[in-house]
């Protein structure tokens, strides 16, 4: 159990650094993506997740894990995918309006951002609503539903096309939209080199821990430890090591020390300063949507579009689509 702890402790610190290092996790960066006058982060994800499927392929060919391919999340209302699509597009909503993801706003935390804590308090509300509601949003499935065999969950298996014909065309995509998109700003690392360290992350967490990088398990976490301790039940207990926690925790210890090593310089300009309630709100909808849709930007976005998940593929192309059009309508 020590031994496990120490894993998520060190692939957590390593994650938090590679955020860091790359400054995706800066509110700037990330409102400019959605405004689409810079693509930094959509350079660093391109390349992170590029990497990280890469590793995910050797290491699976080489037997020593299984591709974790995320299920789908439905709701059972009107699609098998309704929890990908509306939890995603909720999350896109507040990634616009708080400039932080689920996981880069532990990185805001640990770097003092004034907007982060309200940003992580609406998270954690959000996420314990989730916790607190889900069995009235989820429908309960029909016998027939119960017994069908399930659906095509990789998008090799929806669009017929091989594997190895979707990696090949990945690393194309990876290297157009490098070559064709522009970031601004001056920064130490290249969007490229912050991808990289990225993927080098999502390395060391599969072959360390057996499992993908993912954030925005810790806010239900966290609220389910909140919830019992208010004396409600119903939320179960939480899983023993909250590893969540534990991840999170080492997230923020490796952007404090990446940060006070001074290895990768700083932002020359001054960082943009969200509004209080804007943050919350997009916090709340961050946590929320995260947990509705079963992953955020790392959970879906690096580790289950580099697995190739068909449901990882619905969930960011909402989340994408609901931000960008967030931003256009402020």
């Amino acid at each position: 159990m020590f031994a496990d702890a120490l894993y998520n402790v060190g692939t957590g610190a390593f994650f938090g650094a590679a955020l860091t290092a790359s400054k995706v996790h800066l509110p700037s960066v990330i409102i400019d993506q959605f405004k689409l006058t810079d693509f930094r982060m959509m350079q660093v994800f391109v390349v992170a997740m590029g990497s990280s499927a890469t590793i995910m392929f050797v290491l699976e060919r080489f037997g020593i894990i299984k591709r974790p391919v995320r299920p789908q999340s439905s709701l059972g209302r009107f699609s098998t995918y309704d929890g990908n699509l509306i939890g995603g597009a909720m999350v896109g909503v507040g990634m616009a309006l708080s400039g932080a993801c689920p996981g880069t706003v532990v990185v805001q935390l640990a770097q003092g951002f004034s907007s982060a804590k309200a940003t992580a308090i609406g998270a954690l509300l959000g996420g314990g609503t989730y916790l607190r509601f889900k069995h009235v949003l989820k429908k309960e499935p029909s016998q027939e539903d119960k017994t069908a065999s399930p659906l095509p969950r990789t998008i090799s298996d929806v669009s017929k096309i091989p594997e190895a014909v979707l990696y090949l065309l990945l690393a194309g995509g990876v290297a157009g939209f490098l070559s064709f998109t522009s970031a601004q700003g001056l920064y130490a690392v290249s969007p490229a080199a912050g991808g990289l360290l990225i993927g080098v992350a999502q390395g060391a967490s599969l072959f360390l821990t057996g499992g993908p990088l993912g954030v925005s398990t810790v806010y239900e976490q966290l609220s389910q430890y909140i919830l019992m301790a208010l004396g409600n039940e119903r939320v179960g207990k939480p899983s023993l090591p909250p590893k969540s926690i534990i991840f999170a925790s080492g997230m923020v210890a490796g952007s404090i020390a990446l940060a006070k090593s001074s290895l990768f310089g700083s932002v020359a300009a001054a960082e943009l300063q969200v509004p209080f309630w804007q943050a919350l709100v997009g916090g709340y909808a961050m946590g929320f949507g995260a947990r509705l849709g079963g992953g955020c930007t790392s959970g879906h976005g690096l580790s289950g579009l580099s697995a190739l998940s068909f449901s990882s593929l619905l969930t960011v192309a909402s989340m994408f689509g609901a931000g960008i059009l967030t931003r256009q309508l402020i």
